[in-house]
């Protein structure tokens, strides 16, 4: 029995892992960016209504004087993520708040974190959450999301960090209840990002690992070896191609195939413990292909590994820091994190902007506001940005599977091109003020001409 929990938690934790490597897979939905500004919510509550304290007798984790909400991360996970970090954001953006005079006269507080054990705990930390804290809304920053139809149910205005499948709405459950700072992810929906990366950087021989253990990882691998042959044009050959890979696996026969085929480029569905892995076999193999780094915007990653992945090309899902000009909106963050943590990563800056979203929603709502109207005001955005951090989202299909529905899925994909370079992150393919770079998913790589975005008010950064 224990062998066989012991299989049945790697297979778990395989699951999620790919979930997350898989997260920023330039073969997921995103948003349809095309006749978009990226408007912001405008609320229907004046400044004079935002001070207002109403009375909210039967009103789940509301009082007199403070919002409750939950968090629940995947803080003990055993592939080293930083997921508990995302708390970090969300307290950053409910103190710039609360230090204004909080919203309908009440402060915005963190009542409960809850630990998200990988394994099978997501489940039953929902179920235990929605019975026991007492929360207006719950936050999640999770590897898996098993919980998703409990807090359907239970109608939760539930804001996540979005890499799960499990956001999608379901022919037996509705999901329109989970906000995430992208649509609902497709893995198999192929997208012209890398085909274009590539053959911006006259690659035309690329590589594609992924597990052979995790169905989630051939799904990966599968749905990016199409998303070459869609929109390579012929031009680019996947050279080698393996899904077949052991968690935790030697590479070093795959580094010396892939040597031997000739590969410039190469796209992985693993963990970043095996990227790294694969990373330093390569350099020690010869092998001078650049990675595709699907969730490796982090300043601690790049201290540790910037030699190792110098030319690597990171495409995180939101404006990073370190483009110029920066908007206000994330000016506004980099002015007020470091009064919460020191180390901001990926997940804290996610944190930030899902608070954000959480308190436009709110303000939406009114000062008699429900759960339910936090919840239909947000559905009724069809191009929310949270200022132009992050690219904008049309919440009236936001929440529906683009797999089963290709008519949902985006006319554009825009991603901030973020290039390592001598030890840093260097946006590559923008232009001053305007970071995202757009392309027309109806085009070849070799067709584009990428159109430069900012979508935040006022159109700079």
């Amino acid at each position: 029995m224990r062998l066989r929990a012991r299989a049945l938690l790697v297979v778990s934790v395989l699951l999620a892992v790919l979930a997350a490597a898989c997260g920023n897979s330039k073969s997921n939905n995103t948003a349809d960016t095309t006749a978009t500004t990226g408007n912001t919510p405008q609320t229907t509550a004046s400044a004079a209504d935002l001070t207002k304290n109403v009375p909210r007798p039967g009103v789940k984790g509301v009082t007199s004087t403070e919002i409750h909400v939950a968090v629940i991360t995947s803080k003990t996970n055993p592939v080293g993520g930083k997921y508990a970090q995302y708390v970090d954001g969300i307290n950053a953006y409910f103190k710039l708040v609360n230090d204004k005079g909080g919203i309908y006269g009440r402060k915005l507080v963190v009542t409960k974190q809850r630990d998200d054990i990988i394994g099978t705990q997501n489940s039953q930390q929902v179920t235990a959450s929605l019975s026991d804290d007492n929360a207006f809304a719950t936050f999640l920053a999770t590897l898996q999301l098993t919980g998703a139809d409990a807090l359907a149910k239970a109608h939760q205005p539930t804001f996540i960090w979005n890499i799960n499948p499990e956001t999608a709405s379901t022919p037996t459950s509705d999901h329109s209840n989970i906000f995430g700072q992208n649509s609902a992810v497709c893995f198999k929906c192929p997208g012209p990002y890398w085909a274009w990366l590539a053959t911006k950087s006259n690659f035309t021989k690329v590589g594609i690992l992924g597990y052979g253990v995790s169905a989630q990882s051939k799904i990966c691998a599968t749905g990016t070896r199409d998303a070459y042959k869609q929109y390579g044009g012929g031009k680019i050959d996947v050279a080698f191609y393996d899904d077949t890979i052991p968690f935790s696996g030697d590479v070093s026969a795959d580094v010396a195939r892939m040597k031997s085929a000739g590969v410039q480029f190469v796209s992985t569905c693993m963990d970043a413990n095996e990227v790294v892995k694969l990373q330093k076999e390569m350099k020690k193999q010869g092998l001078n292909a650049v990675q595709a780094l699907p969730n490796a915007y982090d300043h601690d990653f790049l201290k540790a590994n910037a030699d190792l992945f110098e030319g690597a090309f990171v495409l995180p899902l939101y404006v990073p820091t370190e483009v110029q000009p920066r908007s206000p909106a994330t000016q506004e963050y980099v002015d007020h994190i470091n009064a919460i943590t020191s180390d901001p990563v990926e997940l804290t800056q996610t944190g930030w902007i899902m608070a954000k979203m959480f308190v436009d929603g709110l303000k939406g709502a009114g000062p008699e506001f429900t759960q339910q109207k936090v919840i239909d005001y947000l559905n009724a955005q069809k191009a929310y940005s949270a200022d132009g951090m992050i690219i904008p989202l049309d919440f009236t299909t936001a929440h529906i599977d683009p797999q089963s529905h290709p008519d949902v899925r985006a006319k554009e994909q825009c991603y901030v091109v973020l290039q390592i370079k001598s030890g840093a992150f260097v946006p590559v393919y923008a232009t001053a003020g305007k970071p995202w770079t757009c392309l027309d998913t109806s085009k070849p790589a070799a067709a584009q001409a990428p159109v430069q975005r900012s979508f935040a008010p006022g159109g700079v950064g």
